[in-house]
């Protein structure tokens, strides 16, 4: 059992950040300072909401109409074991849950073993730092300088989709918070 330090999660899915319906996990910390970063709140290396995998793979286990996972951040890979733990214990149970994975660093670059085993897992890597005056509004990327890379055939039937579509936007409202989820076009909508 891993344990996984969050900024928020949609539970209840969301087809805004991948194909499907998708449960969705933002993680806290991040080693980047990209401008216009779409997550700020999410940078600092701080224990904000903290689970286990297990907990969390129990609760998306309970919602069998979810499709896929999307973790994004802060920076994933700063988590990269408790994640594997986390994608692990869902696919005992539903071996073609598909997961897609944003992070900021380059894929070459992912090469510690935590790192390499959660790449293992991924179906579906978003690389590259988020730069704003490279934001073209296009496809599931926040800039025309990260790359959309399939690392299984789980999701490559989304390819044109998710390369050249229309970004999506969801909001969801809890009590006094709003959640919204997506990547907002370039004037930040």
């Amino acid at each position: 059992m891993g344990y996984l330090n969050l900024l928020n999660a949609c539970r209840t899915g969301t087809r805004a950040l991948g194909p499907g319906l998708r449960y969705v996990i933002w993680v806290q910390g991040c080693p980047f300072s990209c401008p216009g970063c779409i997550t700020p709140e999410g940078r600092e290396i701080e224990a904000k909401l903290m689970t286990t995998s297990e907990s969390v793979a129990e609760d998306i286990l309970s919602r069998p109409y979810i499709d896929g996972l999307t973790v994004s951040g802060g920076e994933p890979f700063l988590q990269s074991a408790s994640l594997s733990d986390l994608i692990r214990r869902i696919r005992t149970v539903r071996p073609n849950f598909n997961v897609i994975i944003f992070t900021g660093y380059r894929l070459e670059h992912l090469t510690w073993h935590d790192a390499e085993d959660l790449l293992s897992l991924a179906d579906v890597v978003i690389d590259g730092q988020y730069r704003e005056d490279l934001d073209d509004g296009i496809g599931l990327r926040g800039s025309s300088n990260q790359r959309i890379l399939f690392l299984s055939d789980r999701l490559t039937s989304y390819k044109d989709e998710m390369e050249k579509g229309c970004r999506r936007r969801d909001i969801e409202i809890r009590g006094a918070e709003t959640l919204f989820i997506g990547i907002p076009d370039k004037k930040g909508h």
